[in-house]
């Protein structure tokens, strides 16, 4: 006997997160980021993905958003293999790195700190992936509000 039908709405479903990462760039267009930053009409940023950086067993991938020769925005999603355990403890060791003035970035992701290091504001949030530990970092120029920055980073976070 199969189970009548239900009069109730379907359960809502969040968004499947990617199993494997390989390119920032398509985890978040440049237009999903001139619609949070704000522009005046027209603007038009382009996204560059940059090389795949092999690290220490750490892979990042990096798009850089602008026009016109620069680009002011960037975008970095990295994973730490076996590192899940370890979200609080790199957001930390992020924080202590810095050398700046630390704001914690709560409601997004595992952890998160947002700062601002020579003239640019960062905001970086860890969460796990299974057994690994996934990085996103969105920067852009100080005068850009830490909440607008932390818009975009939760995009992506629902995505990776």
């Amino acid at each position: 006997m199969s189970a009548p039908p239900s009069d109730a709405p379907p359960e809502p479903t969040a968004p499947t997160r990617l199993a494997k990462i390989s390119s920032a760039c398509k985890i978040l267009p440049a237009s999903a980021v001139v619609q949070v930053l704000g522009s005046s009409s027209g603007t038009k940023l382009k996204a560059r993905e940059l090389p795949v950086d092999k690290s220490d067993g750490e892979v990042a991938y990096t798009c850089a958003y602008g026009k016109d020769g620069q680009e002011p925005f960037a975008l970095t999603v990295s994973t730490r293999p076996d590192k899940a355990a370890a979200a609080r403890t790199t957001i930390d060791n992020i924080a202590a790195a810095s050398g700046a003035e630390t704001t914690p970035v709560d409601g997004v992701g595992e952890a998160g700190v947002g700062y601002v290091s020579d003239s640019i504001r960062i905001v970086v949030v860890t969460l796990p992936y299974e057994d690994d530990l996934r990085l996103v970092l969105f920067a852009a120029p100080e005068i850009v509000p830490q909440d607008k920055l932390v818009e975009v980073v939760e995009q992506v976070v629902e995505k990776v």
